[in-house]
């Protein structure tokens, strides 16, 4: 028995696009109770595992500094109301 093409490319473009709508949406990738979609495909395919985590690594990173600009915009205890 033969077993189906999978497109490895393919796969890893789809998790890569994935993870990046969940930065933009605003969740921490970084989070351990996470599960990033590169985290996902990484363990169903050993084959892309490195690139995957290596894709991740690097967004993570970059989701890191992105928002190292709004950490520091003010905070006070007033403004805990609004939560």
């Amino acid at each position: 028995m033969t077993e189906p093409f999978i497109d490895i490319d393919a796969i890893f473009n789809l998790a890569l696009q994935e993870t990046e709508e969940l930065m933009k949406l605003g969740f921490d990738i970084s989070d351990p109770s996470v599960m990033t979609s590169l985290e996902w495909y990484s363990n169903k395919y050993p084959e892309i595992a490195e690139r995957c985590n290596n894709a991740l690594l690097n967004l993570i990173h970059k989701q890191a500094t992105g928002t190292l600009t709004f950490a520091n915009t003010g905070y006070s205890e007033n403004d805990l109301d609004a939560f």
